[in-house]
């Protein structure tokens, strides 16, 4: 067998090694299909909110709403690889990043009023941690808030695909929130301690996490389609540190093999 056919094997049998369980809950959206209902649970909305759509347009998600107050619209991550809106345990026994591009260009706020596009995760007793990009009276914020924590607005210079990101680290039971204005580079905004800082006494967040897009807004004038709005949403399992030593392993062996050859 070729060296590089040999080592395309071993690759292959290393990213196996990733618990199979893991693969129930990742996946990605670019919303450029439209509204793909293998992917999206349900749609729900809080706060007595009547109005308000996240809606598939334009190869994104656009946030919108009606000149009646309050609106907003919550999408459900399909996180267990059903067609019900079920959390899977392995969501928080295996590591996980998610993200999501957010663009917030709403201007002419007053006061208090704000709008927001984000994403978070709960439990199945509706306890939360979120990461958004708001827009508000005094200008543009990544905002991270959630039960039993302390919420903190970090001014941002750019309001135009800002990709936002929660991390959970399943050993330590840490999720961080960071963001990036270039979308390699990210900035830490808060960590959240979802074991601690949740009521977890029923449902709790053992049995997994739920994911979750939303657009939010309490101004009483309309936002219109291209002002809000998401794209590129991922969720990508965290190899566990088995797997990084058998790519570290593979590459050790790559070499071992290219100087055997080399000498040959």
């Amino acid at each position: 067998m070729k060296l590089r056919h040999l080592l395309t094997v071993l690759a292959g049998a290393a990213l196996a090694s990733l618990p199979l369980s893991a693969q129930t809950f990742v996946g990605s959206d670019n919303f450029d299909s439209g509204f793909n209902a293998s992917l999206w649970d349900f749609t729900y909305r809080l706060n007595a909110a009547t109005q308000g759509t996240l809606s598939f347009t334009n190869n994104r998600l656009d946030f919108e709403k009606a000149a009646t107050g309050v609106g907003n619209q919550f999408r459900l991550w399909d996180s267990d690889d059903t067609g019900v809106a079920n959390v899977t345990a392995t969501s928080f026994s295996t590591g996980w990043v998610m993200n999501l591009s957010a663009t917030n260009t709403l201007g002419g706020l007053s006061g208090a009023e704000f709008a927001t596009v984000g994403i978070q995760v709960f439990n199945d007793n509706n306890q939360y941690s979120a990461l958004m990009l708001s827009s508000t009276s005094t200008g543009y914020y990544v905002r991270a808030e959630g039960n039993g924590f302390a919420a903190v607005n970090t001014s941002v210079v750019d309001n135009t695909d800002v990709r936002l990101r929660l991390t959970w680290d399943a050993a330590a039971q840490t999720l961080s929130a960071d963001y990036s204005l270039d979308g390699s580079s990210y900035n830490s905004v808060a960590t959240f301690l979802p074991v601690s800082q949740w009521d977890n006494s029923t449902n709790g967040v053992a049995n997994g996490f739920n994911f979750g897009v939303f657009g939010n807004s309490n101004t009483p004038g309309a936002i219109s389609v291209g002002s809000i709005y998401a794209d590129n949403f991922a969720v990508s399992a965290i190899p566990e540190p088995s797997t990084y030593a058998a790519l570290a392993g593979l590459g050790a062996l790559g070499l071992a093999l290219w100087r055997r050859r080399a000498r040959a």
